[in-house]
């Protein structure tokens, strides 16, 4: 008898923040490396919004540099539970993603 691995998966709700000076271009290759990661970590994203530029409540200092607004952007994402953390480790170390939310939706 063979003993599978519990392959539960949860739907789960990202919202992260890419620097306001960032070109569209820049915008979407960001987005576009994000989605690779969550693919990479047998993730599937079911929507995608873009909430646009805004001001932050407070200022980040991220990678040297301190930020007073940012492009937010915000995913509902299906992912296997035992995939979660790995991915939240890799998208931490994500230069160009300066604050990241990962809760089950």
């Amino acid at each position: 008898m063979k003993i599978l691995k519990e392959t539960r998966v949860k739907s789960y709700e990202l919202t992260y923040l890419l620097p306001a000076s960032f070109s569209v271009k820049e915008v979407e290759d960001a987005m576009a490396q994000v989605d690779a990661l969550i693919k990479k970590h047998k993730g599937k994203v079911t929507s995608t919004d873009s909430w646009g530029k805004k001001y932050l409540a407070y200022k980040i200092k991220a990678e040297k540099t301190i930020y007073t607004e940012a492009v937010y952007t915000h995913q509902v994402i299906d992912f296997p539970v035992t995939k979660t953390q790995d991915f939240e480790k890799e998208l931490h170390l994500k230069p160009e993603v300066i604050r990241h939310l990962l809760v089950v939706a």
